[in-house]
């Protein structure tokens, strides 16, 4: 179960990169949050845990052998700014006066995979080396 979740974090990886350089920034977030919650939810999974949620920082923080990850609590930061892309980046009306389209930028979308990048690939070392 965890290869999955982890190749399928890898699959939104790539998404986001793709719909970044395609300047298509809301779903870019999006996808680059949802590579790292699914990366995360692998972890758990290699350990027969129920991840639980969507929040990537309560993945993380909440993991029963984070100190085993490679530094958890930059993995939190990175996280934490994740975690902003998960509903805004979505819905029309989750902004107060304009869509995600139209709100996010390029460099919202190159943060997002700045984040996303380190928790991905450190999950798929983790799983390697467990």
């Amino acid at each position: 179960m965890a290869m999955r979740w982890i190749e399928t974090a890898e699959e939104d990886l790539h998404t986001a990169r793709l719909l970044c350089s395609a300047n298509v920034h809301a779903p870019a977030c999006f996808y680059a949050q949802q590579a790292a919650e699914k990366a995360m939810k692998a972890l758990w999974y290699a350990l027969d845990q129920e991840p639980w949620g969507h929040s990537v920082v309560a993945l993380v923080e909440n993991f029963v052998e984070r100190d085993a990850l490679p530094d958890w609590r930059q993995w939190s930061d990175y996280a934490a700014q994740l975690d902003q892309f998960y509903i805004p980046t979505r819905y029309p009306d989750a902004l107060p006066t304009s869509t995600p389209g139209r709100v996010y930028r390029a460099s919202d979308s190159e943060r997002a995979l700045a984040c996303a990048e380190p928790i991905v690939n450190g999950c798929r070392e983790w799983l390697a080396a467990h």
